[in-house]
């Protein structure tokens, strides 16, 4: 279950940045950060919550 916990953060990390480049063609570097931290929020506080 956690590796496919990892798995779907990475894959959203990388997912935001790639449908913007589809969608308008170039990619800003506000587009990759953005992708990065949607992907280490689902990471972080992900379907268990997080360990506070």
């Amino acid at each position: 279950m956690r590796t496919l916990h990892q798995l779907v953060s990475l894959i959203t990390a990388i997912a935001v940045p790639t449908v913007i480049y589809w969608t308008s063609g170039e990619t800003g570097f506000e587009f990759i950060v953005l992708g990065a931290v949607i992907g280490f929020a689902y990471w972080y506080w992900g379907p268990t919550g997080a360990p506070l």
